[in-house]
């Protein structure tokens, strides 16, 4: 018994009558008074850092989804891009094939009408030929 006649209880670590609890969420440590104004204040102070801090992360964690979110938009733009430029890129060879074979086919149409022109050029230079010698023998002996 202790003074006064009141039963003596044995303290514990803290200064808390009765054993320590192991189920305590302080893992057997005694809970802060919360009655006192000094230790609310700052626990209130402690969470509201955490609180910002938590809220900062939130939103760059926002931030960078909202980034990764518009390079996968711009990514598929490109890609899209892409694939249109390979269809161009097929239908430009396309028509450098078609060009080739067309300036080959007008080379030999060219060489063709060359070679016509040419043959007619000798036509007219052996009739213009034996028109003069008919002017010549009509000169000489009509005259």
């Amino acid at each position: 018994m202790g003074l006064g006649g009141a039963p003596h209880k044995p303290l514990f670590p803290g200064g808390m009558p009765g054993p320590p609890s192991s189920s305590s969420p302080s893992g057997g440590k005694p809970p802060l008074p919360s009655s006192s104004a000094g230790a609310g204040g700052a626990q209130m102070m402690a969470v509201a850092p955490n609180n910002q801090v938590h809220q900062t992360r939130q939103e760059a964690l926002q931030n960078v989804e909202s980034t990764i979110a518009e390079l996968g938009g711009i990514f598929q733009q490109l890609a899209t891009m892409v694939a249109e430029q390979g269809e161009m890129a097929i239908r430009i060879d396309e028509n450098i094939d078609e060009t080739l074979s067309n300036v080959d086919m007008a080379q030999t149409h060219l060489l063709k009408y060359l070679n016509r022109i040419s043959s007619n050029r000798w036509l007219i230079l052996k009739i213009f030929a034996v028109l003069m010698v008919f002017l010549v023998i009509f000169v000489i002996f009509v005259a």
